[in-house]
């Protein structure tokens, strides 16, 4: 019987089922002398059954039933009393089962976890063997002889200690099994037995003695939910729900950064709205709701009827492509400051026409007064000989329709060095005009170049 003082054999491997260390402990010293993560306990080879039944296509809520049901004529006892576990169905109706005495189980459970070794698993010996492709795996301990032959299925035999042979009662016991299946192969786990006979068609491989802890378990074991005692320190759900809470730390920590991008992107978009707002709208003295600031200006501009003063850029812009229509995509620059309206055009010689006229060249006195001119009498011009005519020189000026048509949209137009300068003719000044001479002698001071 199993009790907390037992010598156990166990096994240590890692993620890639490498041995990484064996040896025998007592089971009350086993759990702080190694460090699990998953317990799977192996029954002896006298504490269970493992055989095969068939059972038909049945859905899986019922293949329980059915299983029960079949394993049930093979028992001498009530199945009450046991523990029946099973595989999953093959394609053939054969279903792996295996079974054991239910209180004895159940005990070894409470005293596995009593320990510190709560049972993820338990398995019949022979599903505990590595598997081979085409042979068998054997392991002789405590006079019996334990045999994997598939992925769910296996056999045990007890070696009769009085048997008068001369072969090895391990080799004894499995002779007639040998002879009658003829596996490929038979993988012997050490110590090999002696006495070995020539069986034909069937290879014999030695395995080294830490192979025994290597075999892949079914995806199913005796360690059924309804034995299993109350876990108070550890839970199957406790490495799931680690990883869940793992995963929901990192979704929380990647919403607060991405809350955090997006509590900047506000503020920076708040502050643009904030300087656009004020660039539109220089009258408002404090920003505080950009958006709904905007609005309520843009709506009373609304409630203002649309209307513009003569010098706004709208109404200059509106009125100059009536006065200049043959500048339409011909605009290389355009400026608006305080009122005016500047263009400069592709064509220089767009609205100008050219204009022949005499220019007398200037009188040494002239050009020494440095643009002050003296004007005689009439009755000494009339006296004065007439000055000898200059040739004619060619040059631009506005078109007198242009003009005529700025007259009429009420607009002041200038051009000088190839800028045409627009404004209202209401905000225009009277800068640059010459004054009416007058009828005596005199000077009169005037600009040579006037600049309009």
């Amino acid at each position: 019987m199993l009790h907390a003082d037992s010598r156990v054999a166990f096994a240590l491997l890692d993620r890639q089922h490498a041995v990484q260390r064996t040896g025998e402990l007592p089971l009350a010293e086993l759990a702080a002398a190694v460090p699990t993560s998953r317990v799977e306990g192996i029954l002896h080879p006298s504490d269970s059954v493992l055989t095969t039944v068939t059972v038909p296509p049945l859905p899986t809520h019922r293949l329980q039933a059915a299983v029960a049901g079949a394993v049930e004529p093979m028992l001498l006892g009530d199945i009450e009393n046991l523990a029946v576990a099973h595989g999953a169905r093959a394609g053939d109706g054969s279903v792996a089962v295996a079974w054991a005495a239910r209180e004895p189980l159940a005990r070894a459970l409470r005293l596995l976890a009593d320990s510190g070794l709560p049972a993820d698993a338990l398995v019949p010996a022979p599903l505990a063997l590595p598997l081979t492709d085409t042979g068998w795996t054997v392991l002789v301990r405590d006079d019996h002889v334990v045999v994997r032959t598939g992925a769910q299925t296996g056999q045990v035999w007890a070696i009769d200690p009085f048997a008068t042979t001369d072969a090895d009662p391990a080799v004894a016991a499995l002779l007639p099994t040998l002879e009658q299946d003829a596996p490929g192969a038979v993988g012997w786990i050490d110590p090999q037995p002696a006495g070995w006979p020539e069986l034909t068609g069937t290879e014999r491989r030695a395995l080294p003695a830490a192979a025994r802890w290597q075999g892949v378990l079914p995806g199913w074991s005796l360690a059924l939910a309804d034995l299993q005692p109350h876990r108070s320190g550890r839970s199957p759900w406790r490495q799931p729900a680690a990883w869940a809470a793992g995963a929901a730390a990192v979704w929380l920590l990647g919403l607060n950064v991405h809350a955090w991008q997006l509590g900047r992107e506000e503020v920076a978009l708040r502050q643009r709205m904030a300087t656009q707002v004020k660039t539109a709208f220089p009258d408002i003295p404090v920003v505080l709701d950009p958006l709904r600031q905007a609005e309520q200006r843009r709506d009373a501009l609304r409630a203002a009827g649309g209307e513009f003063g003569s010098s706004d850029f709208l109404p200059l812009a509106l009125a100059t492509t009536q006065l200049l229509p043959a500048a339409t995509n011909n605009v290389v620059a355009l400026r608006y400051a305080q009122g005016e309206l500047k263009l400069e055009l592709v064509d220089d010689g767009i609205g100008m026409v050219a204009k022949a006229g005499a220019a007398p060249a200037p009188a040494p006195q002239q050009q020494a007064t440095r643009g002050l001119r003296r004007f005689a009498p009439r009755r000494e011009q009339a006296a004065a000989p007439a000055p000898t005519p200059a040739p004619a020189a060619s040059r631009m000026e506005i078109d007198p329709a242009i003009m005529q048509r700025a007259e009429g949209l009420g607009l002041h137009v200038t051009h000088d060095d190839g800028v045409w300068t627009i404004r209202s003719a209401a905000s225009a000044g009277q800068d640059g005009g010459a004054r009416p001479a007058s009828q005596g002698g005199g000077v009169r001071i005037q600009q040579d170049n006037p600049r309009r």
